[in-house]
């Protein structure tokens, strides 16, 4: 194959959790870049001023991609499907490894199909970052970046050994895998979702069995398929919902919504072994998220050094400022995240509105530490069916302790 170029309609990414399985295909890919850097250790001596030794490490490979939200399986989860995978939850998902892989096909090809010219791998891939974003004016889209130390382009002329874990001969990957047709579409019914697709409800919504009206200690709805923010957000009533008023428009007018996490891996090693034996989450890892708002009446977040929680002066008394606060965000196509009950308010921003004539904006930034679930109708783990069909991940915790 001689092409004259690469671009996005030749282009096939794929994930397996175990060397013996199939590559899978990802759906709704928007981009994706690789990055590896060989890390170097100089050595000089007493005597000359030249370099005595230039040592090479372990080379760090890291990979970072991005989907629209479709309906089809979250990149995050395609890393994560292996045996290794104990829960849903951030701790549960932590330590599972995958392999990704990226064919390249001939540029005079319609889709990612036939026989690749081009085939990368890379092997014993953590998940390292996740992100979600749900903006205003644009698709929803989820951005994650797996580390690891090994990379084969397959056909490199330079491979003199491929070990056990990266070989270059063995990439099975699964053919077309639903490109070859040239009519891919997503697999969510209403396509790839956009601002209508947030759900939003009621104080008395009631979604599925088991999934009640009920508030939880923080005073917010309890159900998993409704969108539950902080009542600190301006217009989201004290369940935690955004609901219509009697103008027809939500109390809260939400222009964006964005969660991530970065678990800041970090590589142990052991003396007679080059590579590191794992590659460990830095808990607690900070859980950020961060709500916009086209404000109406300002933020109306105050906060005094007394604390405007606190009932009376003295010791023992002060409230503060905060409260714990839930959130959890729905999608239409069928992603559910929660964040837990113990996010706080770490900063307003109040901007924009000046005399160019722009709207205010009122961002309001909270934070939590390790709780972070992501639950897909999709989800390709042998649990992955029973998670989803116990989406109050509370009461699905609650079970699996007792």
């Amino acid at each position: 194959m001689a092409n004259n170029r690469i671009y996005y309609a030749i282009q096939q990414v794929g994930f397996k959790s175990s060397p013996s399985d199939t590559y899978v295909a990802a759906h709704g890919i928007q981009s994706l870049g690789m990055t590896t850097n060989f890390n170097l250790v100089q050595v000089f001596e007493l005597g000359q001023l030249a370099l005595y030794e230039n040592i090479e490490e372990i080379p760090d490979v890291q990979v970072t991609t991005s989907k629209v939200l479709d309906g089809y399986p979250l990149l995050y989860h395609l890393a994560t499907s292996g045996s290794a995978t104990t829960s849903p939850t951030l701790s549960g998902r932590q330590n599972t490894r995958s392999l990704v892989a990226l064919s390249i096909f001939a540029d005079t090809n319609d889709s990612a199909s036939g026989t690749a010219g081009s085939l990368m791998e890379c092997s014993g891939m953590y998940t390292s970052s996740i992100g979600y974003n749900f903006p205003v004016d644009s698709n929803f889209t989820e951005d994650i970046t797996l580390v690891g130390n090994d990379i084969i382009w397959r056909g490199d002329a330079n491979i003199v050994h491929t070990g056990s874990a990266a070989r270059r001969d063995a990439l099975s990957f699964n053919g077309d895998a639903g490109f070859a047709t040239n009519d891919d579409a997503p697999l969510a019914t209403v396509g790839v979702n956009r601002r209508q697709d947030l759900i939003f409800g009621t104080a008395s919504t009631n979604q599925g069995t088991g999934l009640g009206s009920t508030g939880d200690d923080n005073g917010a709805l309890d159900n998993a398929n409704v969108t539950v923010l902080p009542r600190d957000v301006y217009g989201v009533t004290s369940s935690g919902t955004n609901e219509i008023g009697a103008g027809g428009n939500y109390g809260a007018h939400i222009s964006s919504i964005s969660v991530s996490t970065d678990l800041g891996r970090e590589a142990i090693n052991e003396l007679g072994r080059r590579a590191p034996y794992h590659r460990f989450a830095s808990f607690p890892v900070e859980v950020t998220c961060e709500i916009a708002v086209t404000s109406s009446s300002g933020s109306m977040v105050s906060a005094t050094e007394a604390g405007i929680l606190t009932a009376s002066a003295g010791s023992c008394v002060d409230a503060g400022n905060l409260g714990h606060r839930t959130i959890r965000l729905a999608t239409c196509e069928g992603t559910r995240i929660y964040l837990g009950r113990k996010n706080k308010l770490a900063s307003v921003n109040y901007g924009g509105g000046d005399a160019g004539g722009g709207n205010v904006t009122v961002s309001y930034t909270y934070s939590n530490f390790n709780d972070f679930t992501v639950i897909h109708s999709g989800d390709p783990h042998t649990s992955g069916p029973s998670w989803w069909a116990n989406r109050n991940i509370d009461t699905y915790l609650t079970q699996r302790s007792g």
